[in-house]
């Protein structure tokens, strides 16, 4: 019987490039605000200006960081673990026997191709064909 240690070879993160627009969601609510707030005299009306930036700022910077934070792409010795969605409830995980073949996609992309199940489409991962050829030459070696 052999037991193989799993050890974490790395763990990728998406590009924060993909913060840009959320970053400028945040910065338009937040000048909202601050040229708005208290420039009404009806108290009801300066109230609905910090709800609805509070509610926009929530809905197009705080989501799309949580989604960010908890997406990432784990490769070990012996699998890889793709993990995406809001609070990462997207998880595929893939052993390194079973992959078949790697190959680069457009738009800074690449697929896993597993014996016996769909592609795994990777995306967004910094070093994309880096990342693709070292899946692809620890899946040879095995």
């Amino acid at each position: 019987m052999s037991f193989l240690a799993d050890t974490r070879i790395a763990k990728l993160r998406p590009r924060l490039s993909q913060m840009f627009w959320p970053n400028v969601a945040l910065f338009f609510a937040v000048f909202v605000v601050s040229f708005f707030a208290g420039r009404f005299t009806e108290q009801w009306q300066n109230l609905v200006v910090w709800i609805s930036c509070g509610t926009f700022a929530f809905l197009f910077w705080f989501l799309p960081l949580i989604r960010y934070a908890t997406t990432y792409l784990e490769i070990t010795t012996t699998r890889v673990v793709s993990r995406s969605g809001l609070f990462g409830q997207h998880r595929q995980e893939i052993k390194i026997a079973d992959i078949s073949r790697v190959e680069l996609a457009k738009r800074r992309a690449f697929t896993i191709e597993v014996n016996g199940q769909e592609p795994l489409v990777i995306t967004g991962i910094p070093n994309h064909k880096t990342v693709a050829l070292e899946i692809d030459r620890l899946a040879a070696s095995i």
